[in-house]
């Protein structure tokens, strides 16, 4: 029986979880009360037998933030497991030292993918379809603006390069106020209260649900390379992208470039963020 390994963040969870939701058999997955969360946000409770081996990103995917030794411990834990419930074989969603250390450690069966220079959705579609036998749907669509009304905008990210700017935040803001736009501000750290005033709604208690009906009912997600933008993909909506480092590979496949903007290489930003507004039709 194969276990597909899903410990990383959320946006990770969400490109694989919406893909094994398709297969025609019960997935087992070994994962995190984070996996739980997205399972239960996608409803597709029916489709997983979800086993939760930690409550967060295991230290071993998290180095940078959790440090070396909870690295290691987090790793025999993952290795105890694994022998104490006698898996004989995992799916991992990349090839890097920490499947090469599993596989050295256990002596077990190990999937990854094969072609690590595909996109991430692409890498995912190619990993599943191949390991589990069944040709899985992208499900794909057009991004398209038309008598837009509603917009949410979430400037947080779990990487703190990642976020929106402050300045940045501040034009798109002012630039949408001005189009008579009907705003929405999550905020759940608080870190962008200066904005409370200038849009209609500013939310700090939300959760993902609410999170989920915000994205289904607005006519454009705005946001930074995060999660968010995974979940507006899943739900067919709308969004845009600011990102702060060369991240292409997590693009989703429908997106193209006047959806999205590298800030981090804008000469001015104002006048690059402005002509892709126009050229979605979302201010004149």
């Amino acid at each position: 029986m194969k276990y597909f390994i899903s410990l990383l963040a959320l946006g990770d969870n969400l490109i694989s979880l919406s893909l094994l939701k398709q297969l025609d058999k019960k997935v087992k997955i070994l994962g995190t009360k984070h996996t739980k969360n997205i399972i239960e946000l996608i409803g597709a409770n029916d489709k997983f037998d979800l086993e939760i081996v930690f409550d967060d990103i295991p230290a071993f995917y998290d180095i940078a933030k959790q440090g070396i030794l909870q690295s290691i411990k987090d790793f025999f834990t993952f290795i105890k497991y694994i022998k104490k419930n006698n898996i004989q074989e995992i799916v991992f969603e990349k090839k890097d030292f920490r499947s090469s250390l599993v596989s050295l450690f256990t002596n077990i069966k190990i999937y990854y993918p094969n072609n690590l220079n595909l996109k991430v959705y692409n890498n995912r579609q190619e990993l599943i379809s191949t390991v589990y036998r069944q040709s899985l749907d992208m499900k794909s669509y057009l991004l398209t603006i038309d008598k837009p009304k509603i917009i949410v905008i979430n400037p947080l990210t779990r990487v703190e390069l990642r976020n929106i700017k402050h300045n940045h935040l501040k034009h798109i803001i002012d630039t949408l106020k001005s189009s008579g736009y009907e705003i929405y501000l999550i905020d759940i750290e608080n870190r962008y209260i200066e904005f409370e005033s200038k849009v209609q709604h500013y939310l700090t208690n939300t959760t993902l649900d609410d999170v989920r009906q915000l994205i289904e009912k607005c006519d454009l997600y705005i946001g930074g390379d995060s999660f968010l933008i995974h979940l507006a993909y899943y739900l067919k909506r709308n969004y845009f992208i600011l990102f702060y480092r060369d991240n292409d590979n997590f693009l989703p496949p429908n997106v193209y470039d006047d959806f999205y903007i590298k800030a981090h290489k804008c000469n001015d930003f104002e006048k690059e963020l402005n002509n892709k507004f126009k050229n979605i039709g979302l201010i004149k």
